[in-house]
């Protein structure tokens, strides 16, 4: 179902590559039932939903894209489904085998929630963080689970062909999920582990503008370390691509903080020279100790590398500062 949102996780999945979508349904053997923009059924969508919603026609899983308006503005986003979205969801929600979200929107409220939210705008079975959206904390599917949310702005493929996967083999059950009901084998790590920037964050040797080769979470907003998705590891853009590695900084989109809770984006807010927003992977206490030791550890490859607009140094292109021609070799470490 296409809810309120900007279509990122359909583009996403068009996207999958090992294997492609096409083939990933024929090897599930998914029979797919409606896609408002991928397909077209029947010519009456509204009368596919209705067998659905009734019981005459089997629904294995429903999957929603885009978060749902529940305010005064809630009515009808698609004209040919004859009743509003809302409405429609919470009665094949009632009869699917899974409900499941994709994307940050559907699970959480994601872009279209924040600020003041005039039209109401929530996830499926969350408001941000709090329990509840459209269908209530103690919504249920058929088979006994709450709604598998798979957030990401967009998802990667990989998270939602393989979340189905494991509904459709019966290998996801309650204690696989999250406290956001998130499959822990795609958002138990952080989105900082693999992050080819990790050496400079080791050492606390910090870019100081963007397009610099340091890492970005001290001052330019990286939120990398408290991103729980495995991003940095299964890459994106025929696997050779993340945020990070683009010199972008990690927004932590499959937060259901995102976006307002890490506003602003492109700076890091501190005090004094701390960072507000810590690490999750590390004690609090622990981070602040050891980050001024690290930098007075700091090689000085990486601290001359960290904000330079290219590699510096010898092995940088062939090319050798001044320097570093007359510097012993373990000085270059």
């Amino acid at each position: 179902m296409q809810a309120v949102g900007c279509g990122g996780e359909t583009q996403s999945l068009l996207n999958a590559d090992q294997p492609d979508l096409l083939s990933s349904l024929r090897i599930l053997d998914i029979d797919w039932l409606w896609h408002r923009y991928l397909q077209e059924c029947c010519g009456d969508p509204a009368g596919l939903l209705e067998r659905c919603a009734s019981g005459e026609l089997e629904l294995d899983v429903l999957v929603v894209e885009g978060a749902v308006s529940t305010g005064s503005q809630a009515g009808l986003v698609d004209r040919s489904l004859e009743r509003p979205l809302g409405e429609w969801i919470e009665r094949l929600a009632a009869v699917a085998g899974y409900a499941v979200a994709v994307g940050t929107c559907a699970s959480f409220g994601g872009v279209l929630a924040s600020g003041r939210n005039p039209s109401g705008v929530t996830g499926l079975q969350f408001d941000g963080a709090r329990p509840g959206g459209l269908l209530g904390a103690a919504y249920r599917s058929q088979h006994g689970l709450p709604v598998i949310n798979v957030p990401g702005c967009p998802a990667h493929p990989d998270w939602m062909v393989g979340t189905l996967f494991a509904l459709i083999s019966d290998g996801l059950a309650l204690r696989d999920l999250d406290r956001y009901h998130r499959p822990r084998v795609f958002y138990s790590k952080l989105a900082h582990h693999g992050c080819p920037r990790n050496e400079y964050y080791e050492f606390g040797s910090s870019a100081e503008e963007f397009s610099q080769q340091g890492c970005l979470f001290e001052n330019l907003g990286c939120k990398g370390t408290q991103c729980e998705s495995d991003c940095n590891e299964r890459l994106w853009m025929g696997r050779t691509g993340s945020c990070p590695r683009g010199g972008f900084p990690c927004l932590s989109c499959t937060s259901p903080h995102f976006p307002d809770g890490f506003a602003p984006f492109f700076e890091t807010q501190k005090i004094g020279d701390i960072p507000t927003s810590l690490p999750l992977d590390v004690p609090k206490a622990w981070y602040v100790g050891i980050n001024g030791l690290s930098k007075l550890a700091c090689p000085e490859r990486l601290r001359r590398n960290a904000v330079s607009f290219k590699r510096v140094g010898p092995g940088a292109g062939g090319q050798s500062s001044e320097e570093g021609d007359e510097r012993a070799p373990d000085d270059l470490l």
